[in-house]
């Protein structure tokens, strides 16, 4: 578990960021992990026929529209549990990670109700028909029926690191992803006796290793005290609070997600060609993606934490530090793009009309990468002061307001080639980044005093 000394002591630069390193990286170990077992899933079913190849990807897709409730959720346990730790008012942090344990249970039940309502439905309105539809559903059913046990994962990784430890999730999901593969593999294709249950099996092998990951969680942070139920709930003020932060989580991600389908519809207008070089370079992008995102979470602790122990310049320098080691490297992740373009897009396809739209847009990507760095990790620091409304808010400018704005403009009304319509993904996260920038500056700090007692 990271040292903690910051709640005690002032920081150099220099010990700040070996601490925002020292959570980064784990995180980063456990996102690999997370996304590994996913890709593992398409590789033994894709020996299996292309109808069951066509529904594990058709119901991983499905599966993360539920995931928008379990991050929401998750990401205000986390803001809270930090600020608690940070203010050493454990019995608090423990209240909030008690009633978390119960809120994860009723928002799965209500991943159960939304799943086996609309999956089927959902599936078919994408195209799935006919053996794909069943094997979709075959597979969501399944994963719907026991999701809770995948919620309590993220609350309860959230609750570490929260408190300053993300290496013992990184140990879990390494442990549960053996058991994961190993199983996905055993019924699949009927090892060891057991029948082929074809992609039966991928769901079976998901809901176990969900639940063995949740319940080993559970066990050590009973053991590390800091789930205790014989020490209460959470007060009515701090679930209120929980929901505050919780709510605008999920109206982000929602807005992020129809901006994308229209984003991506406006590029179909075009050509099959442009979509298709569209979605190379976000896949290219996911390898600079997995640091932003390690330390977007870990600038969020971080600056919950400080604010906790009621160090404002510490919390701010937390956020800032975060985000120079970030631009690092994205960087250079962009300095790849730049120069190999053609290396990164032949990992993905050949097809010649796709090849040279790739490479323009990965040579774009390129110029997003430091952006992109201060959006996502600027965006972390100010959920870690609660500020959860305000980045719902810059998503709203950025890809409602500049973005499909602009390229809707671009595309229908001034009829310019499709190369205007991506320059808009630039203007867009600029936009994002100079007002996450500008917030973070600003200030607010409203988690401090919502918060303290």
């Amino acid at each position: 578990m990271p040292k903690t000394q910051y709640f005690s002591q002032v920081m150099t630069n220099r010990e700040l960021r070996r601490e925002i390193n020292s959570l980064a990286w784990p995180i980063i170990g456990s996102t690999v992990l997370i996304r590994g077992v996913g890709i593992a899933d398409v590789i033994i079913l894709g020996h299996t026929g292309k109808e069951a190849l066509a529904a594990i990807g058709l119901g991983q897709q499905i599966t993360f529209l539920g995931m928008a409730l379990a991050y929401s959720l998750s990401i205000g346990v986390n803001v809270m549990v930090s600020y608690f730790t940070g203010s050493k008012e454990n019995d608090n942090r423990t209240s909030i990670a008690n009633s978390s344990m119960w809120l994860s249970v009723v928002v799965g039940l209500v991943m159960i109700l939304l799943g086996e309502s609309l999956s089927r439905p959902i599936a078919a309105f994408m195209g799935a028909e006919g053996q794909v539809l069943e094997f979709t559903w075959q597979y969501l059913r399944l994963i719907w029926f026991f999701y809770t046990f995948r919620i309590l994962v993220y609350v309860l990784t959230a609750i570490f690191q929260g408190s300053g430890d993300s290496r013992t999730p990184m140990y879990v999901v390494s442990f549960t992803n053996v058991v994961h593969i190993a199983l996905a593999y055993i019924m699949v294709y009927g090892k060891l006796g057991l029948p082929a249950i074809g992609i039966k099996g991928a769901a079976w092998a998901t809901v176990a290793s969900d639940f063995l990951g949740a319940l080993l969680l559970f066990i050590i942070a009973i053991k590390r005290g800091l789930i205790k139920f014989n020490a209460g709930w959470a007060s009515r003020k701090f679930l209120i609070r929980l929901w505050d932060i919780s709510l605008p989580v999920l109206g982000e991600r929602a807005l992020v997600s129809t901006a994308i389908m229209l984003f991506n519809a406006i590029l179909l207008h075009y050509s099959v060609a442009a979509y298709a070089a569209t979605q190379i370079v976000i896949n290219i992008e996911a390898f600079s993606f997995l640091p932003g995102m390690a330390y977007m979470q870990t600038a969020q602790i971080m600056v919950g934490q400080n604010l906790g122990a009621k160090k404002l310049e510490q919390a701010v320098q937390s956020g800032y530090q975060s985000v120079q080691i970030a631009l690092g490297i994205m960087s250079i992740f962009g300095l790849t793009f730049l120069i190999f373009p053609s290396i990164w897009v032949s990992i993905f396809t050949n097809d010649p009309d796709v090849v040279p739209l790739g490479i323009y847009v990965c040579r774009m990507a390129a110029v997003l990468q430091p952006v992109l760095a201060m959006t996502m990790v600027f965006g972390g620091a100010l959920r870690g002061a609660g500020e959860t409304r305000w980045v719902m808010y810059i998503t709203f400018i950025g890809a409602w307001m500049v973005r499909l704005v602009l390229a809707t403009v671009f595309a229908y009304i001034l009829k310019l080639e499709v190369y205007y319509v991506w320059w808009t993904m630039f203007i867009d996260w600029t936009a994002r980044a100079m007002l996450a920038l500008w917030r973070f500056r600003k200030g607010g700090w409203k988690l401090s005093e919502g918060m303290s007692t």
